[in-house]
């Protein structure tokens, strides 16, 4: 290579110098003394003629400190092949190019008696020009020259000097020769074709170089430029220098982020040739960085960041222009981290405190002379605001600071623009002062505009606690967990953003406050409110349970326990937060819920039924967990003093040990304070895993011993991409599985750490070369429509088929050069690499043959799979059609596609009035799709919608009972009766709105045929007329007849309606609707009816009244069986007659007392039916004539039979659970006992109070019915034993 002319500046270069002294000095004759190398060159122009003898070691240190330090710099030190280029150039390079054969003495090629080239004059602008040179061409002299003590001692050395030399000529076409030069320097010069020159002289160096480390000091905002993306350029400098680059940690340098003037050291390890090289590049990347600055100005109060940017950022982008730079000033921060602005004292000016260490700082980015202008300029206006801003402080009840700034006031942009202002709020919870920062004429403005904001919101209290006072942990505390629980369910902030209404829900240490809900609209506050109270009554204490539990559980119950919980018993798990560490475990019973059911607290209040519910499955949820707990060891913790630097290695350990553990196993918590390391849990996993931690940081101190162990061996060149990995993915881990450092280059690899994990890593790195010595390539052709499904969402699939079969798998994509936008997969997998251009439906499969072969046939099978699936078409509709194509919740598009199979996809995009619905599938699959889709479209294409004017009074009859009216006309119009095509297809108007308008929804011919039959329905109201019949009050009942059926009846066959007073009105009207004729008929039939039904009235003992009724039995019995119907002429019914006392002799026995003397204790009392009421009640009886008869005739046997029956008897047992005795099975006893006694008896059906079997019957019947009954018992409960 040629030489640089030095620069016109006037200075000689090195090599000038050099020249000049081999100009001067004759040269001296070569002695040999005894030297260590004998196969070094003797130095020509060394002081002493000779090498100097070994120094010993003392004398070695103080030659050392006589010494200059080692220039790391210096071009001349460390020399490199080709010219230096651009800013470089200052350095004269020592390696030259001359024609012709090579120089005998020259340093530069310049012949002998040639005096170098003089610098140029001050006031010229180039140098003098120097003589030409004959050349040969393609023949070129490559030089380099080394100081002794970057060449390897000849005991290191594996062969001499001379045989390296002899060796690289036969095997290159360059012919190398060596000499000696000044200082005992040693060059060498390369004959031949340049770049085979170069590659000698590197050739050479590499076998006789010293391995030498120097540090290259670079600013610190270029070492991502060194770095590259996905370390692109680090890597691509140490393939083309062939040195070792390394770069601090990021974690180590993080404090530098914010000084522009930092620098850092790279590490450059190599010989002197290739360290050069690369100090060169690293100099060259770091001075293409140096010229722009990057920078924060900081000392600048954050109250003044927006009066710097101005509204919408215009006087920062004002300063861009003007400077040339980047200008970032940060979003003002309305809540205020450091001290607040002090107010002006009389005659002083207000105190703005600086940005703190942790707050944002503006930022300056461009070209170092516009940034420090744009700097000064930024603290001119600095110091001009803190002349002209005033402030004014006011106290605003905390609560309402949320509605000035932020989320629920407005923005902190719009406040500045409205008042030329900036606003501070405290961020201290006891501090309610804000601040308000603005030009004299302006902070009452913003003043004012703040009180407004503040006090536009509404305010109302809910007190929880007082909806279940007597809550049995206290009302507080239930409404707490209320609170909690509605806040897991995230329902206040459904509420919130339904009513528009902030609700706060501070707490206590007693446990929840009141409720705070602001709204700017009074009426959504109450109608939140009145929704709270809702949910609030459905959630009683028996709906909750706390339990505690120690906070070690809380992950596991969260993550593991809580899923099991709601769906085994129907409860909702509530554990505590990070910030509630006093909190208790919170049951919740919700019932059971389907999967797709989305959740709706209950709005009312539980049933008993509910409650016990509640309270089985709270008792079962608590009894899993605790159950859980109890099978758990005693917690302990072990704390371990870890150096810091071992931390991220045994985090790594610990987390690969625990996911080792068994799955019924709790996790172990680890904690990290400083150096100590605390874990946490069931004891003997405690132990267990402290003892391997231990262990592990032993082995990791003895390790870090040995860390500067090298270990290296050759590896196939054309496997170091699988080696690597994509984006380095493999290596990667080999690191962090071997813990070694990992060097691939040039067909080796280089293992860094300690000796017997690199050794281990070794064998496993050789173990693979071994393995990839078989890999095979597949070229598969497939069509590139199939690609993006065989690639999979985000490479889903193929990178599964990579990982599965340890493949590499690569699809065409657009060719491009290996730049800074190249992703990392694509640097990593053709690094070194000159593949051919990929044809557009080539994939390519590259990898061991066993897994390339089965990749490749599973690639097939998708391939076909797709092939037969891929039949498409497509079904354009109306954008306005896609809502009731998809369904509520996708239910409508989802039942389509099970029913047909196909794949039915539909466009996101809203804004065009079409869209294209893609089907894809088998052939059939998408005809049948497509057809229904098809049909689909036609019904809504011949869709219409109509509107019918119908007065309000009419909306309830068109509606009918359960929307069964509406319901018969839709079907009736040939339309569905599905709930929601229903709700679609007549919409009447709301309740509370204004206006008669129905619309009508859906085909011409239906829509027109329920309009039809609605104007119908409305004529025949609008002609109906209205009479008033008058019908005794005893007779209503027979009108309505049971549970209203007779009315019902009459109704539908009169087609009238009718309306009968309410019972107790003492009202005789009985109201009939419908047209005229129809009222008539209803009349005359209501009359012929009600003169069938006159009654007939017979006297009635008053003491036999009731044994007669049977407790309404007898009563019923007439209406079913003869339809006549028994009431009193509104006379009052007798007095049923009271059991007697318990018998005497003290009180019944416990029901845990022996069965003997349980079953012969009972009470027993017999009441004289003649001893009841005086006098007769009138039975009136109402029916047709013969049936009243043949109701007499009932009523006569019953009296007869009433008067032989005197007597009634109480029996009362002292154990409920022996009634069961006295029934028998199906009855089958007490129906004994009755034929064989004689006797109505009657079993109370609630036995658990003390009601007595009533036996009514001739005082002989009725004692032996006691007996049977007492005798039944006793059998039962023998037979029980």
């Amino acid at each position: 290579m040629a030489s640089v002319d030095p620069s016109t500046s006037g200075e000689l270069s090195a090599a000038q110098k050099l020249m000049q002294k081999h100009a001067e000095h004759s040269p001296h004759p070569v002695t040999v003394e005894e030297v260590p190398d004998v196969d070094l060159p003797k130095p020509a122009n060394d002081a002493s003629g000779s090498w100097a003898a070994p120094m010993s070691s003392t004398a070695a240190g103080k030659q050392k400190e006589k010494q200059s330090s080692l220039d790391t710099q210096s071009h001349e030190l460390f020399p490199e092949l080709g010219a230096p280029k651009g800013k470089a150039a200052n350095v004269a390079p020592i390696w030259s190019a001359k024609n012709g054969a090579p120089k005998q003495n020259g340093s530069n090629g310049a012949p002998q008696n040639v005096a170098p080239p003089a610098p140029a004059p001050a006031t010229g602008s180039a140098g003098q020009i120097p003589p030409p040179v004959m050349s040969i061409p393609g023949r070129k002299v490559e030089s380099v020259t080394l100081e002794p003590q970057f060449i390897m001692e000849r005991s290191k050395l594996k062969r001499p000097i001379p045989e390296i030399l002899r060796d690289l000529n036969r095997k290159s076409r360059a012919n190398i020769t060596m000499s000696t030069v000044s200082n005992g320097r040693v060059k060498f010069d390369a004959t031949g074709p340049q770049d085979v020159a170069q590659q000698a002289l590197k050739d050479l160096v590499a076998q006789i170089g010293r391995r030498t480390v120097i540090e290259v000091p670079i600013p610190y905002s270029a070492r991502a430029h060194i770095i590259g993306k996905g370390g692109s350029v680090i890597k691509t400098l140490q393939e083309k220098t062939g040195a070792k680059i390394q770069l601090p940690k990021a974690d180590d340098t993080k404090q530098l982020d914010d000084d522009e003037d930092a620098t850092i050291n790279v590490s450059v390890e190599g010989n002197a040739l290739s360290a050069a090289s690369a100090r060169n590049e690293i100099l060259k990347i770091a001075n293409e960085r140096s010229a722009a600055a990057q920078t924060k100005v900081r000392g600048i109060p954050a109250a003044f960041y927006p009066f710097l940017a101005g509204p919408g950022n215009s006087l920062a982008q004002a300063l861009e222009e003007s400077h040339g730079v980047q200008i970032r000033v940060p979003p003002h921060q309305h809540l205020s981290s450091g001290p607040a602005p002090v107010p002006a004292a009389p005659g002083q000016r207000p105190v703005f405190h600086p940005a703190g260490a942790d707050d944002e700082h503006i930022q300056l980015a461009g070209d170092r002379i516009a940034v420090q202008n744009a700097r000064a300029e930024l603290e001119r206006q600095v110091a001009e605001l803190h002349k002209q801003l005033e402030l004014e402080q006011l106290s605003i009840q905390r609560g309402r600071h949320q509605f000035i700034i932020g989320n629920r006031g407005v923005p902190m942009e719009d406040f500045f623009s409205d008042t030329g202002c900036a606003i501070l709020l405290p961020s201290d919870d006891e501090d309610d002062l804000i601040t308000i920062v603005g030009p004299p004429d302006q902070v009452q403005v913003g003043v004012e505009k703040a009180m407004d904001l503040a006090m536009g919101m509404q305010m109302s209290n809910i007190d929880l606690s007082r909806f279940h006072r007597t809550a049995p942990s206290g009302a507080a505390v239930h409404a707490a967990n209320i609170t909690r629980y509605l806040r897991q369910r995230r329902e206040i902030d459904r509420l919130e953003k339904l009513y528009n209404t902030h609700i706060n829900t501070p707490f206590s240490q007693d446990g929840a406050l009141p409720w705070e809900l602001y709204s700017r609209d009074g009426k959504n506050a109450i109608r939140a409110q009145s929704e709270i109270t809702g949910i609030i009554n459905g959630h009683p204490p028996t709906r909750m349970q706390n339990v505690s539990v120690d906070p070690f559980f809380h992950q596991h119950l969260r993550t593991d326990v809580s899923p099991r919980l709601k769906q085994d018993y129907g409860v909702q798990l509530v554990v505590p937060e990070a910030g509630e560490p006093n909190s208790s475990v919170l049951l919740v019973f919700e019932g059971p819920a389907g999967a797709d059911s989305a959740y709706q607290p209950p709005r009312v209040k539980p049933s008993d039924a509910e409650l016990a519910a509640f309270k089985k499955g709270l008792a079962d949820a608590q009894k899993h967990i605790l159950d859980l707990i109890g099978q758990q060891e005693n917690l302990d913790s072990v704390a371990l003093d870890v150096p810091a630097k071992f931390h991220e290695r045994l985090r790594r350990f610990i987390k690969k040990e625990q996911e080792c553990r068994a799955a019924d196993q709790i996790p172990i918590r680890v904690t990290k304070v400083g150096i100590t390391v605390t874990l946490r849990g069931p004891s003997s996993a405690v132990k267990n895993l402290a003892a391997k931690a231990t262990a592990f940081i032993e082995q990791e101190k003895q390790d870090d011993k040995e860390r500067g162990f090298t270990l290296s061996f050759d590896f196939p060149q054309k496997y170091a991409n699988h080696l690597i990995g994509k984006g380095g993915s493999n290596i990667k881990e080999l690191r962090d599985r071997f813990d070694v450092e990992i060097q691939v280059q040039d067909g080796k690899v280089e293992l860094k750490g300690p000796k017997a994990k690199a050794e281990t890593a070794r064998t496993y790195i050789q173990n693979l070369s071994r393995t990839l010595a078989d890999e095979t390539t597949h070229t598969l052709k497939i069509d590139p429509k199939y690609h993006r499904e065989l690639i999979g969402t985000q490479g889903t699939q193929i990178n599964r088929l990579q990982t599965r079969y340890k493949v590499l798998i690569f699809f065409p994509r657009a060719a491009k050069s290996a730049s800074d936008e190249q992703s990392n997969a694509d640097a990593a997998s053709d690094a070194g690499k000159g593949r051919r251009q990929q044809a557009l439906d080539e994939v390519i499969i590259r990898g061991p043959k066993k897994g390339a072969d089965e990749a490749r046939d599973e690639i097939f099978s998708l391939h076909k799979y797709l092939e037969e699936h891929s039949a498409t078409a497509t079904v354009p509709v109306q954008q306005k059609q896609v809502g009731s194509l998809i369904g509520q919740g996708g239910a409508a598009l989802d039942e389509l596609r099970q029913q047909t199979g196909a794949r039915i996809d539909v466009p996101a995009d809203r804004d065009t009035d079409m869209v294209e619905i893609s089907i894809r599938g088998t052939a059939s699959q998408v005809a049948k799709a497509k057809k229904a889709l098809e049909e689909k479209r036609a019904v809504f294409d011949d869709t219409v919608v109509k509107t019918v004017d119908i007065e309000k009074k009419h909306h309830r009859s068109l509606i009918g009972p359960s929307g069964s009216t509406l319901r018969d006309i839709v079907v009736g119009a040939g339309g569905s009766d599905d709930r929601r095509s229903l709700a679609r297809t007549i919409q009447f108007p709301k309740q509370e709105a204004d206006g008669n308008t129905i619309k009508v929804e859906g085909r011409t011919d239906i829509v027109d045929k329920i309009i039809k039959r609605i104007e119908e329905i409305v004529a025949e109201r609008d002609s109906q007329v209205t009479d008033v019949v008058d019908v005794p009050v005893d007779q209503h009942r027979t009108l309505i007849g049971r549970g209203g059926e007779a009315k019902r009846q009459l109704e539908t066959k009169l087609n009238v309606s009718i309306d009968v007073p309410r019972q107790g009105d003492g009202k005789t009207g009985v109201k009939i609707s419908g047209l005229a004729e129809n009222v008539s008929k209803a009349k005359e039939h209501i009359a012929t009816l009600l003169k069938s039904q006159e009654g007939e009235t017979i006297q009635i003992p008053r003491n036999v009244h009731h044994t007669i009724s049977n407790g309404g039995q007898f009563f019923r019995q007439l209406r079913n069986n003869h339809q006549v119907t028994v009431d009193h002429a509104g006379q009052k019914l007798p007095g049923k007659p009271e059991a007697g006392a318990r018998v005497t002799g003290g009180a019944l026995p416990l029901i845990t007392d022996d069965a003997d003397s349980a079953a012969d204790a009972h009470s027993w009392s017999i009441v004289k039916t003649a001893s009841g009421e005086a006098g007769d009640i009138p039975w009136v009886l109402r029916g047709s004539a013969e049936n009243i008869a043949k109701a007499k005739e009932l009523i006569d046997k019953a009296l007869a039979q009433a008067k032989k029956q005197d007597a009634t008897g109480y029996l009362i047992l002292p154990d409920p659970k022996t009634y069961r005795y006295v029934i028998g099975q199906g009855g089958s006893k007490v129906n004994s006992i009755r034929q064989q006694s004689d006797c109505k008896i009657q079993v109370p059906r609630d036995q658990a109070k003390d009601e007595a079997i009533e036996i009514i019957g001739t005082e002989k019947g009725v004692e032996k019915a006691k007996e049977l009954i007492l005798a039944a018992i006793k059998e039962g409960q023998s037979s029980r034993d």
